[in-house]
């Protein structure tokens, strides 16, 4: 029964979905420089930098565009989304590419961090590119502050981590560096949270597979019954 139920969860994270962009930012149209305070949809705590690709030695996704470099010039800083709401039932995507700094050697810590405004019940996760996996199910107040170390000479890598909550909320997106003082850090890029309602096809495979699930519970409560 089990397997059945993690068979069913996961055909949540594998349907194919229509999805609706709840919030994003890919810091092309914020305004560059050094010790940058303003970054529409977050609030900036410490000091970042904004910079053009191919500028200061910096490289943007798909060299083009701007993004950001979480240590300022030169403060550790960390950047908090506004609130993002959210619907029960519902896919949520987040998704968002970091690099190494580009501009020197040695490591930068990157951290980040999805935290809920109140507790959720999230029923299945699933992620990618983080080197030890993300996210929890059950009831959660968020999924804890996740740390990588990344040489500043390593290319730009993609995370994604999806998940389904029960009931409606809201949640934000805390991206930080912590350690070197230098002025380079670890650069970010193309942060966006889809939510997806599942097509009607997959939803029926879904129901299918739960129902499979209870079709075994049941032999098992007449087997032990028996």
């Amino acid at each position: 029964m089990r397997i059945l139920a993690a068979l069913a969860a996961a055909a949540v994270m594998a349907m194919p979905a229509s999805a609706v962009t709840i919030f994003s930012q890919n810091f092309d149209s914020v305004t560059t420089g050094s010790n940058v305070t303003n970054v529409p949809g977050f609030t900036v705590a410490g000091s970042v930098d904004v910079v053009n690709s191919n500028t200061v030695s910096v490289s943007c996704v798909g060299l083009a565009g701007r993004c950001l470099d979480l240590v300022g010039s030169p403060n550790v800083g960390s950047i908090t989304s506004d609130l993002i709401s959210f619907s029960a039932g519902r896919l949520i995507t987040v998704s968002f590419d970091v690099s190494g700094n580009q501009r020197m050697t040695g490591t930068d810590t990157f951290n980040f961090a999805l935290n809920f405004t109140s507790p959720e019940n999230i029923a299945s996760v699933s992620s990618s590119g983080f080197q030890t996996g993300y996210g929890t199910t059950g009831v959660v107040s968020g999924f804890g502050t996740y740390s990588e170390s990344i040489n500043r000479t390593r290319p730009f890598l993609s995370y994604v981590l999806s998940f389904v909550p029960t009931s409606s909320g809201t949640l934000s997106l805390v991206f930080s560096a912590t350690g070197n003082n230098d002025a380079r850090g670890p650069i970010l890029d193309n942060i966006l949270v889809d939510s997806a309602v599942p097509e009607p096809a997959s939803w029926l495979m879904l129901i299918a597979g739960f129902g499979m699930v209870g079709i075994a519970a049941r032999r098992r409560r007449s087997s032990v019954a028996a």
